[in-house]
């Protein structure tokens, strides 16, 4: 070989340096070994170090460099000094005594490898290999399984023809008596499951038997005395890893794993951080083998008794508190539990936990207690859908639990409830009466942890809530939320304030008169610079920025439209302190001023619009500077070196607070623009760039939250431009687009059309809606036909599941199980995705005409919607956007739908059956819009048996709003015409009442009044009634002409009050039959209450006169 170029003596005073405890003489040898390794001149050098150096630290690290300079100059040394190399190697492979550095040498053999073997020039490795591997020593078994190891990882595809050789040294490898050999057996099982995975189904079939081996390990390692940890967790490291595998490597050993993993995982007697890695066998599994789980469900069952059981296991008294790297045995079954819940289907999990729940919560010790609530709490994300129909049993242990005596177990409860109001809307919050009232006494009972509890359970049920019903407690809340946050640490002032922020949010304009109790704590948190209170600052931020959208508006409180300037200049005066997350919330308060100033908002952009850019140009952190050797192929040579992966995996984390950040930034920029056009013109060029460029645009960065916001802001940059250069008068269509609307509308576009090809669900939505405002604003012309093609076509593929982003939904969904009630993130989204989609129909009929659009309809978007429907296992709520699509277009092209009423009854009779209420509410109100556009002709075949679907409904203990719109569907039936081609009469006609069982229909009918939620009904369903008295049906309903006065009573004065017109129409009807029939009427009104002449005779005076009545 070369000489090397440097005497020997410098080398190792170099390398003993480099393990020296001296700082700068570390340095200082580490950049005179970094030159020196640039040359393949020190390689024989290292070699002789790495094989003879009296010190086990040189020798491994003369390996160490030494494989990083093979990477870099392998193919400058010649033939001879290549093999010399390699029989070093492998001679001292076998020779070396000590651990660490065989290791190295092993990594060294493998980078060697992988630049020898593609070309044959180390032939005797796989020679040497078994050799070692039938060696009576066990140190040479070790060397030949850790180079097999290193073999399968850097040559892998070359080792391929051998892996069932291969697999038979690692199976005699696990069953080796010596221990150090079942490790390196253990260890080089990972890369060789890579092989396997790519090969034939025979080589998987073999690898079941090491699995079962592996288990024999694991199991063996567990019960020894003591137990072996090292082994135990390798092995259990392992599971994980073959469960990730693209092959079914566990194969049918998988519910053994499992029990194994559980046996490990809930024994007492072994150390926490093993059990935590038996566990999480468990959560893994769940997660990427939830359908071979879920079909094991005895022993899901068994999996989720026994984590309930564990989760009420006090922590041992040896483990600190203060170690957040090692979790107590209940925090490590809540975890598993999670998981378990929310890629198992959920029918072999929530059964399990209530009957745990009920049984702890009537336990004696308080840590049962806790348990019993903190389960539930875990799985209501995964087991929502079932939950939220069992709610009736949920809610009384939540209660129970708010009133228990222990105050952990209160706790409990409150994070229970707020983990309920996060996930089982809507059904939880209709209980805000009984939980608000026990929620309130927690804030101030001196306990820090049930106080912060509190504070979230409060936040999130709060969120959910709307105006009417938090107003009643609001005094309760800010007086609670003002003392919490005046008297407590800033952790817990922090989840006030959020549950502040929350409140507002809810209250809207009822929060006027507490405005003066809040703004004084508001100002100081937004005054704070303190590091401790900056997430302070941040809620008071958000917090400001609710409150004035919802009372700084024009003709908002005086006092608080006052305030915009202070509260800009504090929001800017966030934007010096170092911390992104201010920096978020910053953009979020300057947006909610803009759109309550409006116009108003013009003097603010100079200001703002310059932080908004400068948050998007911030380094992401998602590629940093590498500073070493741009030469050294470290990705390829230092997989061991611990140091290099963490600076690489820096360097490749997503700081979220930037992404969250640019988010607010981005969406900033679009509300700006729309708060004031005119002034936002002269910044509408850099917007533009800095959601358009590349690289480094908005529309195509990485994460999807901000792509998001892209394509939300994109729309409204467009519409900001039209509302600023307004088309000339007269014209219309394309001609009403200005040149400065086009320039802009053009870019708009491009980047949205793109946008519809996303990967991610949530972008393609928001490219949906905001093509859909643009077709509702601009028309059709100005789009033009290719983007309205593509709009369109990307619909048709979203209802059948052919969109690019549905297959990384179905990825999702693979990951879950395949019951209908199982709730998740891919749900979720292609339920927002279905939602946008049936949006654009509507615009496209009103934008083109029923005419245009109804061949569109009838041959693309319908069929497809068709087909989705009939399709088995679809999610109800999928369904119930469907349904509810269907309607909105049908209210637009009324009777082009008449030759499809045979394919869309069938599928409206089924939604109508369904177990969740929105799907038969929007059902009734689907088949309602259709006969009322359809007409009663075209109805009549189906009315039979949509009327029997329709009776249930009826119910005195049906949801209120699917009541009220079967009301409105039979009200359309009464009033649909004959001629489906006309328009429907103010009431009905003897040819569509006539069809109708009047007799039997009516009394079920009059029995549902009033309308108690959607009151949007109330015209269609009182105008028929109305119709009904003033038409040629009257004999037929005589006999129910007191029911019906008294409804029209009841409906004058019924609370919430009904629109102004209906009540009008019923008065004007009422008092014209009267007059018409005096003898038979005058009694029936004249019996009414006194209140109710009274608003009826009001009514009928504003109806005459024009007015509105008093």
């Amino acid at each position: 070989m070369a000489q090397p170029a440097m005497p020997a003596p410098d080398l190792d005073a170099l390398l003993m340096a480099c393990l020296s405890n001296n700082t700068e003489a570390i340095k200082a040898a580490e950049a005179a070994l970094k030159k020196l390794t640039g040359s393949p001149a020190v390689m024989p050098e290292l070699l002789a170090r790495a094989a003879g150096h009296p010190s086990p630290e040189v020798r491994q690290l003369a390996a160490v460099l030494l494989r990083k300079a093979v990477t870099k100059h392998w193919t400058k040394l010649g033939e001879a000094d290549r093999a010399h190399v390699q029989a070093v190697l492998l001679e001292r492979l076998v020779a070396e005594p000590t651990h660490p550095v065989r290791k190295s040498l092993g990594h060294l053999v493998g980078v060697v490898a992988r630049h020898a073997v593609p070309r044959g020039e180390w032939p005797g490795l796989l020679e040497f290999l078994g050799r070692c591997a039938g060696s009576a020593e066990a140190g040479h078994r070790e060397v030949a399984l850790s180079l097999l190891g290193s073999l399968a990882e850097h040559v892998g595809e070359h080792l391929a023809p051998h892996v069932a050789s291969l697999q038979a040294v690692v199976g005699s490898g696990l069953r080796d008596p010596a221990p150090d050999v079942v490790r390196a057996a253990v260890r080089c099982l990972e890369p060789l499951a890579g092989l396997v995975a790519g090969g034939p189904a025979s080589g998987v079939e073999t690898f079941h038997g090491l699995v079962a081996a592996l288990m024999e390990v694991a199991a063996s390692a567990h019960a020894a005395s003591p137990q072996d940890d090292e082994t135990l967790v390798a092995a259990l490291q392992l599971f994980v890893e073959l469960c990730e595998a693209s092959a079914p490597l566990l194969g049918k050993h998988l519910p053994a794993v499992v029990t194994l993993a559980m046996r490990v995982g809930t024994d007492p007697n072994t150390e926490l951080s093993t059990r935590e890695a038996a566990l999480e066998v468990v959560h893994w599994i769940a997660r990427f083998k939830p359908k071979q789980l879920g079909r094991n469900k005895d022993l899901v069952r068994q999996v989720v008794s026994a984590l309930c059981a564990m989760a009420a296991q006090p922590p041992p008294p040896d483990l600190d508190p203060e170690d957040d790297g090692v979790l107590p045995p209940a925090k490590m079954a809540t975890q598993a539990l999670d998981a378990v819940a929310l890629h198992v289907p959920p029918a072999a999990v929530f059964p399990a936990v209530m009957a745990f729940a009920k049984e702890a919560l009537a336990a004696p010790q308080p840590a049962a207690r806790d348990a019993g609530l903190t389960c539930l709490a875990v799985i209501f994300e995964g087991c929502r859908e079932p939950l939220r129909k069992r709610l009736k049993d949920v809610v009384p242990l939540l209660l129970a639990g708010l009133r228990d005596g222990e105050a952990s177990v209160r706790g409990a409860a409150a994070f229970a409830l707020g983990m309920a109001a996060e996930f089982l809307q809507p059904e939880i919050v209709e209980h805000y009466k009984e939980v608000l009232p026990l929620l309130f006494p927690l804030m101030s009972e001196g306990n820090a942890d049930v106080c912060e509890r509190t504070c979230y359970a409060l936040d999130t049920f709060c969120e959910a809530l709307e105006g009417p019903e938090i107003v009643p407690y609001l005094q309760q809340l800010v007086g609670g939320l003002g003392a919490v946050i005046g008297c407590t640490g800033p952790a817990v002032q922090e989840l006030a304030l959020s549950a502040l922020a929350s409140v507002v949010a809810a209250a809207g304009k009822d929060f006027e008169p507490y405005l003066g109790s809040v703004l004084p704590a508001l100002h100081h948190f937004m005054s704070a610079t303190a590091p401790a209170l900056v997430p302070c600052r941040c809620r008071a931020t958000e917090t400001a920025g609710l409150l004035f959208e919802a009372l700084g508006g024009p003709g908002g409180n005086a006092e608080l439209r006052a305030l915009a300037g202070p509260l800009m200049e504090l929001g800017l005066q966030g934007f010096k302190l170092d911390s992104s997350e201010l920096r978020e919330y910053g953009h979020g308060l300057f947006s909610c001023i803009a759109k309550s100033l409006a116009g108003e908002f013009g003097p603010f952009l100079p200001h703002c619009v310059p932080l908004a850019l400068e948050s998007i140009a911030l380094d992401d952190g998602v590629f940093g500077d590498d500073d070493g050797d741009e030469d050294e192929e470290e990705d390829d040579e230092d997989e061991e070196d611990e140091e290099d992966d963490n600076r690489r995996a820096q360097q490749l984390s997503i700081r979220t607070g930037v992404l969250d950040e640019k988010c607010a930034a981005t969406s900033a920029l679009g509300l700006y623009a729309q708060a004031c056009p005119a002034a936002f013109l002269p910044y509408m060029e850099g917007a533009l760039a800095a959601f358009t460029k590349q690289p480094g645009g908005m529309c195509r960065y990485f994460h999807e939250e901000v792509r998001v916001q892209a394509a939300e802001a994109l729309p409204r940059l467009v519409l900001s431009v039209y509302a600023a250069c307004p088309p000339p008068p007269g014209a219309v269509g394309a001609a009403a687009i200005t040149p400065q609307v086009r320039a802009v509308l053009d870019v708009a576009s491009k980047e949205l059309k793109r946008a519809l090809e996303d990967s991610d669900a949530a972008v393609v939505s928001s490219a949906l809606q905001g093509l859909t405002s643009l077709l509702k604003q601009l028309g059709p012309e100005p789009l033009g036909p290719e983007l309205l093609g593509g709009l369109s076509g990307t619909v048709t593929a979203v209802f059948k599941g052919e969109a690019p982003c549905q297959a990384y939904l179905d990825d999702e969904d693979d990951d879950g199980g395949d019951d209908d009630e199982e709730g998740g993130g891919a749900a979720g989204a292609e339920e927002e995705l279905f939602t946008a989609a049936v949006d654009c129909m509507p615009a496209f009929a009103a934008a083109g005409g029923p005419d245009a659009y109804a061949p569109v309809f009838g041959s693309q978007h319908l069929p497809a919607i068709i087909a989705r429907l009939r399709l088995p296992h679809q999610p109800p709520d999928l369904r119930g956007v469907l349904v509810g699509g269907i309607a909105e277009a049908a209210e637009v092209l009324k009777a082009h739908l008449a030759p499809h009423l045979g394919d869309l009854l069938p599928l409206l009779l089924r939604e109508l059956r369904c177990s969740e209420p929105i799907n038969r509410q929007n059902a009734a109100f689907c088949a309602g819009v259709l006969a009322a556009g359809c007409g009663g002709a075209a109805m009549a075949p189906h009315l039979p048996k949509l009327l029997q679907a329709l009776h249930p409904l009826f119910a005195a203990t049906e949801n209120d709003g699917v009541r009220d719109n079967a009301l409105g569907c039979v009200a359309r039936l009464l009033s649909s015409a004959a001629d489906p081609a006309a328009p429907p009469p103010a009431g009905p006609s003897s040819a569509s009442a006539g069809l109708l069982p009047l007799e039997a229909v009516l009394p079920v009918f009059l029995g549902a009044l009033p309308l108690r939620e959607d009151l949007s009904e109330a015209g269609v369903v009182y105008g028929a009634l109305c119709g009904l008295m003033t038409g040629d049906q009257a004999q037929r309903i005589a006999p129910l002409v007191p029911q019906i006065v008294t409804a029209f009573g009841a409906a004058a004065v019924q609370q919430p009050p009904l629109p102004a017109a209906v009540v009008g129409q019923v008065a004007t009807t009422l008092a014209a039959v009267a007059a018409q029939y005096p003898g038979p009427m005058g009694p029936l009104v004249a019996a009414l209450p006194d209140d109710q002449k009274a608003a009826l005779q009001a009514a009928a005076a504003a109806a005459a006169t024009g007015a509105a009545p008093s």
